[in-house]
């Protein structure tokens, strides 16, 4: 016969076990105390709560590359725990269409980059104001950036839509300066110093060029040619921004110094209008050429680490401006914002997005990124380690490049469908009978078509 159940002793009994359960699940990870995590990803202390997971951050951007990024990300979340990264860099162009394609659907996106020129006002909607969480990250954010970069940030949309992390500039010349030494000749400050070089070589029967160039390229053409005319006015921005026609006397004074260092055999046109961008650079880095004309986006040439790792055969290289043409000129470049960084307008962690972009703006990401070369940093403060640039030349170049970049003459904030038309122009100066009036004037007739509207 069973025995009567002692349903109080039961019911005790339940409530005994019941209690000793919550208590364990009070000190687990699941409770509702806080505790440091003891996995081996996560053993450092987190800013969060343990019953909370970490803020993951979706970051799109298409420069610099992942891998350059990758070690960046890796300091982010050992110096921020409790947030999470997650990286895509696209090819450029897939960036420009998916991008703004996900903004405008509202993808759940927490950080992006932003090419400057055209795609600022086509996304400015979809994007955080940045100024009053910026004052509540870094109240001095202000002195620590280049003024400038800002002023052509808020140019790009109706407010501080983005930040700018870097700008580019263009053009510059490299020089390999073993070659001038062997020619016992400076690096070039005046045009006459410049042709010197140019003379010299010819006189030792040199089979090496004086300039390696991409003439072949009409967007190249097109860049040299506006840094000449930049050596003596802004009258990129009057034609940019205001409209002022390029039949006028300061751009056919442009145009006719372009063609002058044709003429003066400074570049050989025989030997440049068959080469790119790419056979223009191995000319240089392979030791063949004296100067290298392109964007400051090859100082990382300046590196020994980064010759020697992509087999550059030149022992020193130094990055100059191209010397003015006219007397009364000044050498100098166009330069503008090239790189921003912008929270969209429905991300769900404004926050958390502003302390990665300070970080990368501002911060010590900015500064291992800047280490690289990948970019020339808008931040005021970052100078490059005594190790990256091994030589005087190199050092003297990379204040070179800041400077130019800082006080640049106009923008270069490039009108690009416009840039391969008018290179065209210049190409058929060098290799017909027109004249720099009438080049001039076939450029602006060219733009007067309303096919490439100043946007």
């Amino acid at each position: 016969m069973k025995k009567p159940v002692n349903r109080t002793y039961s019911l005790l009994s339940m409530l005994l076990v019941f209690t000793m359960m919550l208590a364990a699940c009070g000190t687990s990870n699941g409770g509702n105390k806080p505790e440091a995590s003891t996995s081996a990803e996560n053993d450092k202390p987190s800013a969060t709560s343990s019953s909370e997971e970490p803020v993951t951050l979706k970051f799109w951007t298409w420069h610099p590359s992942a891998d350059l990024y990758k070690p960046v990300i890796e300091k982010f979340e050992e110096t921020h725990p409790g947030i999470k990264v997650e990286l895509t860099v696209m090819e450029s162009k897939d960036f420009q269409t998916k991008m703004p394609l996900a903004l405008s659907t509202q993808e759940n996106l927490d950080v992006v980059g932003v090419q400057t020129g055209a795609m600022p006002k086509q996304i400015q909607e979809d994007l955080l104001p940045l100024e009053d969480l910026l004052s509540e990250t870094r109240p001095d954010w202000q002195s620590v950036i280049s003024e400038n970069s800002v002023v052509q940030a808020k140019s790009q949309a109706d407010s501080l839509k983005f930040l700018p992390m870097a700008s580019v500039g263009s053009m510059v010349m490299y020089y390999n300066k073993d070659i001038l030494d062997e020619l016992g000749l400076p690096a070039p400050q005046t045009y006459a110093e410049w042709k010197a070089v140019s003379d010299k070589l010819r006189e030792t029967k040199s089979d090496k060029l004086s300039v390696a160039v991409g003439g072949k390229d009409a967007w190249i053409m097109d860049e040299l040619a506006w840094t000449i005319a930049g050596q003596q006015s802004d009258l990129f921005n009057q034609w940019r921004y205001n409209g002022k026609k390029l039949d006028g006397p300061e751009f056919t004074q442009a145009v006719a110094g372009f063609q002058k260092i044709f003429d003066d055999g400074i570049i050989s046109k025989d030997d440049v209008l068959d080469m790119d961008y790419t056979s223009s650079r191995t000319a240089f880095t392979s030791g063949q050429a004296a100067f290298f004309i392109q964007g400051t986006w090859e100082a990382n040439l300046l590196l020994e680490s980064f010759r020697k790792s992509n087999q550059v055969d030149v022992g020193d290289i130094g990055v100059l401006p191209i010397p003015a043409i006219e007397a009364n000129g000044k050498p100098s470049i166009r330069s503008f914002i090239d790189l921003g960084i912008a929270i969209p307008a429905h991300s769900t962690h404004p926050k958390e997005a502003m302390q990665l972009i300070d970080f990368l703006v501002f911060g010590e990401g900015n500064d291992m990124l800047a280490s690289t070369f990948a970019f020339s940093t808008n931040k005021t403060s970052f100078t490059p380690d005594a190790s990256l640039l091994t030589t005087p030349t190199a050092q003297q170049s990379y204040k070179t490049v800041s400077d130019l970049l800082s006080s640049p003459s106009a923008d270069r904030n490039n009108n690009s469908p416009f840039s391969d038309v008018a290179g065209q122009q210049l190409q058929k100066l060098l290799i017909s009978k027109q004249t720099p009036e009438e080049t001039a004037k076939a450029i602006e007739q060219e733009f007067q078509t309303g096919k490439y509207p100043n946007e």
